[in-house]
């Protein structure tokens, strides 16, 4: 039975179970890119708001959804973790911190005063 510690790490995984998880990731964050099309920018007051095509904006959360929904299943499979049932879905997440983002955790968290 799944709870919400991972029952493994992912230094435990073998390479081909990792590059099974490193794939749905890889896949989750191109259909997250894709989808970022269609939230332009902030609206402000007196902008023309940039039209779409419906079909193509739900195709595209389509996509995300599945990618995520494969991803949290790897996860269960590979490291017995659920997803929680707070976690928001990735189509609600304003800004994603990539990987490849410099800086992001380069600095040790803050002693509370």
């Amino acid at each position: 039975m799944s709870n919400a510690t991972p029952s493994r790490s992912e230094a435990d995984l073998t390479p081909e179970e990792r590059a099974a998880l490193e794939a749905a990731h890889a896949e989750l964050r191109t259909a997250v890119e894709a989808y970022e099309r269609f939230l332009e920018k902030e609206l402000r007051p007196g902008e023309d708001v940039a039209a779409m095509r419906a079909d193509e904006l739900r195709a595209a959360q389509e996509r995300v959804e599945a990618a995520e929904t494969k991803l949290w299943a790897r996860r269960e499979q590979l490291l017995g973790w659920r997803r929680p049932a707070w976690a928001p879905p990735a189509t609600l997440v304003s800004d994603w911190i990539l990987e490849e983002d410099p800086g992001y955790d380069d600095e040790p968290d803050a002693a509370w005063r």
